[in-house]
């Protein structure tokens, strides 16, 4: 990648890291009380995880996703916040090993896209989250809603996105699907992040995003990223950049109904990784 391309990549990860604030401000969004259960979905790198424990003192914070190695660094990014509520584990986000309503609120920020791949998908999810969610229960869900791109760059963003590993779902495809497993949509508002790489930025990232792909998941077939930079180099230098995660979306769902029943599955923890 050369030694331009990892600076731009620690920057912007730390540009993630802390995403001006959103994470922080979302999470004092959620009308909840200390001492309570909560789950972070697709938690990654662990700061939504660890930004719940901060500002809403919970009982415990667990973080699942998929990839074993952003588990990993979910542990040590608590591990360096001296976290002592927040628990990080490998699991399949559709068959969530947890009782059923044992959580207070559920969370997910920046991960739909990841997760699910079409709306059948996206309605099984949330219906594993109402599973899990106690009577009344919160989901507090962050996500990029493509009708929100306010200018050309912000839009290509998402197309790049979308033409790498990731759909975009619309607010209403997301609001009918929580409503039609027993949700009831309480709040929605918009965060602005700020972000604007410009071109030699936008393919150190581009990179990025294809190499992550075999990285976190093993997925063979992931697009290359020349490829990929080939293709889209020429607008992204027409348009001086690329807004990635310019706009966050933020939905506060409240269960109002159980879903349809799911065969429960044992919790086990067997592959957790403590603070």
């Amino acid at each position: 990648m050369g030694e331009r391309g990892l600076r731009v990549i620690r920057e912007f990860r730390s540009y993630y890291d802390d995403l001006n604030g959103v994470r922080r401000a979302i999470v004092h969004r959620i009308p909840v009380a200390s001492g309570q259960r909560w789950l972070d979905i697709g938690t990654g790198d662990g700061w939504f995880a660890l930004e719940m424990e901060r500002v809403l003192s919970p009982r415990v914070v667990i973080g699942i996703d998929l990839a074993r190695c952003e588990v990993e660094l979910a542990h040590q990014h608590a591990r360096d916040a001296n976290s002592r509520l927040s628990v990080f584990v490998q699991m399949d986000a559709y068959r969530l090993g947890f009782p059923s309503g044992i959580f207070d609120g559920v969370g997910t920020f920046l991960a739909l896209q990841d997760i699910c791949l079409d709306l059948p998908s996206m309605r099984r999810l949330f219906e594993e989250v109402n599973r899990v969610l106690r009577p009344g229960g919160w989901f507090a869900l962050a996500t990029t809603t493509p009708e929100d791109a306010e200018t050309p760059s912000q839009k290509l963003a998402l197309e790049i996105y979308q033409y790498i590993r990731a759909g975009f779902f619309t607010k209403a495809e997301i609001q009918e699907a929580l409503e039609q497993v027993g949700f009831q949509v309480e709040h929605v508002e918009f965060y602005p992040t700020g972000v604007n790489l410009d071109p030699e930025e936008a393919k150190a990232f581009i990179q990025f995003e294809c190499d992550w792909l075999e990285r976190a998941y093993g997925w063979q077939n992931k697009p290359d990223w020349r490829a990929v930079w080939a293709r889209f180099e020429p607008r992204i230098r027409a348009l001086g950049g690329l807004e990635v995660d310019a706009k966050v979306t933020f939905l506060l769902a409240r269960k109002v109904r159980p879903a349809k029943p799911l065969s429960e599955l044992p919790l086990d923890l067997s592959q957790e990784v403590r603070a």
